[in-house]
Formats: structure tokens, C-alpha cells, sequence
């Protein structure tokens, strides 16, 4: 039974595969749904909190709400690695005996449209993994995944899970989302997992936010992988502090000290000018490059000229005829600041 099952799953992988295998980067809640994690990495040098909180109610007549609640807290190293953790409270992954608190620590490796992920649920005592594969076609994004359970909810047994999602982009703060999964070998009273949300980007903000319906309890990959009877709605929200924003700040002024040459680039990565100043002749251009996943402007202090919002990805240009000194920010974000010195 065990190697018909891993065959399936060999199959749907090697299926899969070659139609979902395409370039991809650090996700927001708008490019993933609720159960799965869209091979999400973040921005480098960044501490990624998200409170994900799901109620459920029980019968009448004490319609008693009990809500579970999971924290995730995790850091994307220099390289495409994040790693981190999972804790959620009342949990359902391990019944017998019942042990409402879980633990999951994590390391996701992402790179050319798929990620894997490799941890430990201390609840189950287990060693999981699961391996992403996304492509996005227009507004759509695809998502498929296989998930490998050592000690699946606590028992001896290693169990097998597969699903599936993807993302429908209404507007650059707007998105619908969706998946399904479930495990190869569901026992009497396992269901398959589903989530639906309605996502949402906060503008001109780093943080997104998902209302969300799903019959899961955890967002761990054991949580995430079998659904309950009872249909629970909930809420993420995620909280990312950018520290590269606070410690790299001498790095970037040191490196700014040079003089540039005309045409110079300039990019906004991280909630910040890279470098803040820099030197250009006179009839020069400099180009700004937003390397951010947020909109941002390049408004000169005294309002003498402004980019207009610059999305995630352009880029904007503007020619400096006479010398000076031009101090900048980011309206949004007025503690992104530079200047240019025009010789």
C-alpha cells in the first residue's frame, strides 16, 4: 500500500513539475493562500512575524468560541534560506494524549519557482518536509505541493500528503485565494484540508492581511495537512521588521561616500536609499529602481519635483541640470531619505 502510495506521489511530482517550475521570489500573503506557504521566503535581513488566529463555535446551545492561535516567527539569511518557527496553542495534531501546545521549527531553501522546506513538529515528535512548486500565469498564481510526515500525528506511521491552491491578483493590494489538500491514506474521521481568504495589502506598508475560512486548526505542515469536521474563520497578519533597515545604515553610508558618475542608480531596497548620497556632474541623470515590494516616491525636500508613486519593480529618472545639493525622501516612508550632491 505504502509504495503504491509513494508512486502516486511520485507521479503527481514529476507531473507537476515541469508545468509549475518558474522563476520566483519572496512572497506576501497576496501570492499565497491559507494553507499553504507558496515557497514564501521574505526580504534578505528581515524578522518576519505573522499572527495567524482562527475561531471556531461550538453547538448550540452554548455556541462557545474557542479560538487557536499561531505565531510564526522567522529570518531570511543572505541567501535564499528563511528560517524560524511555528508555535500554535490548542492544536488538534497530536489527541491521545492531548497535547495542545505545538512547536515547529523550520528552514526553507527557495530557488527558480519551487522551495523546500525541512523541520521538526516537537508535538508529533517528527521530521517533516514539503516541497512547493509555483508559476504564475498573468493574474494566477499555481501552487502544488507533496508533504512527507516521519511520525504523522503522533503515531509510528509515516504519512504522505499532497494539494494544491492558487491566487487570483483582483488589484496590486487585492487577491483571492484558495487550496485544497490532503493526506494519501485518510483514516475514518480525516478530511481533506481546504482554506479559502480574501487577501489584502496594506498600502504604502510592508504588512498584509488575510480574512480567511478553512477547516484546519494549525498553520504547521501537520496542522495544514488535515482537515477537522468543524469550519473555522480567522485572520492573518504579518509583521515584518526590517533590521538591515537599523544595522546596515553605516554599511550604506560608508559605501555612498565615493563620487558617482552620471547616470548613476540608485535602488530602494529594504526601506531605504542604497547608497543615500551620491555625487553626479551637472546634466546628469540618476535612476531610482524600487527593489522593494512596496510603492515609493522620490519627493524632493523643498517640492520642487516628485516620481509620483514608483511600483514595485520600475523605475524613475530625473536629470539634475544645475549644481546644489538635493535632499530627497519618500513620502510614504518620510524616514527613507538621501540627497544628491550635483557638481
Amino acid at each position: 500500500m505504502h509504495r503504491t502510495l509513494r508512486r502516486l506521489a511520485l507521479a503527481v511530482a514529476v507531473t507537476v513539475t515541469p508545468l509549475l517550475a518558474t522563476p520566483g521570489a519572496g512572497q506576501s500573503l497576496l501570492d499565497r493562500t491559507p494553507n499553504l506557504s507558496g515557497g514564501w521566503l521574505g526580504e534578505t535581513g528581515t524578522l518576519q512575524f505573522n499572527f495567524l488566529h482562527r475561531f471556531s463555535v461550538s453547538a448550540a446551545p452554548t455556541r462557545k468560541v474557542t479560538n487557536t492561535p499561531t505565531f510564526l516567527l522567522s529570518y531570511r539569511l543572505p541567501f535564499p534560506v528563511v528560517v524560524g518557527f511555528n508555535y500554535a496553542t490548542s492544536s488538534d495534531v497530536v489527541s491521545s494524549p492531548p497535547l495542545p501546545n505545538e512547536w515547529e521549527g523550520f528552514a526553507r531553501y527557495a530557488r527558480f519557482g519551487g522551495a523546500v522546506q525541512l523541520g521538526y513538529n516537537q508535538a508529533a515528535k517528527s521530521a517533516d518536509a514539503e516541497l512547493t512548486l509555483g508559476r504564475r500565469v498573468g493574474p494566477v498564481r499555481l501552487l502544488a505541493v507533496g508533504r512527507f510526515l516521519s511520525r504523522g500525528y503522533g503515531s509510528d506511521t509515516t504519512r504522505y500528503a499532497i494539494g494544491g491552491g492558487a491566487t487570483l491578483r483582483l488589484h496590486r493590494w487585492i487577491a483571492l485565494a484558495g487550496d485544497l489538500a490532503t493526506l494519501l491514506d485518510r483514516r475514518p474521521g480525516e478530511k481533506a484540508a481546504w482554506g479559502a481568504a480574501l487577501q489584502l495589502a496594506i498600502p504604502y506598508s510592508p504588512h498584509t492581511f488575510s480574512l480567511q475560512v478553512t477547516n484546519t486548526t494549525t498553520a504547521t505542515l501537520q496542522g495544514a495537512s488535515r482537515g477537522a469536521n468543524k469550519v473555522r474563520g480567522g485572520f492573518e497578519f504579518t509583521i515584518p521588521f526590517t533590521l538591515s533597515r537599523y544595522f546596515g545604515r553605516a554599511r550604506r553610508a560608508g559605501a555612498s561616500a565615493t563620487g558617482a558618475q552620471p547616470g548613476t542608480s540608485v535602488e530602494m531596497r529594504a526601506m531605504a536609499f542604497a547608497p543615500q548620497r551620491i555625487e553626479v556632474s551637472a546634466g546628469a541623470t540618476v535612476e531610482w529602481a524600487n527593489r522593494d515590494q512596496l510603492e515609493h516616491t522620490i519627493t524632493a525636500d523643498d517640492g520642487s519635483w516628485d516620481s509620483g508613486p514608483i511600483a514595485a519593480g520600475a523605475t524613475w529618472r530625473h536629470t539634475f541640470a544645475q549644481p546644489g545639493t538635493y535632499a530627497f525622501h519618500c513620502t510614504p516612508h518620510p524616514f527613507m531619505t538621501g540627497a544628491v550632491i550635483v557638481k
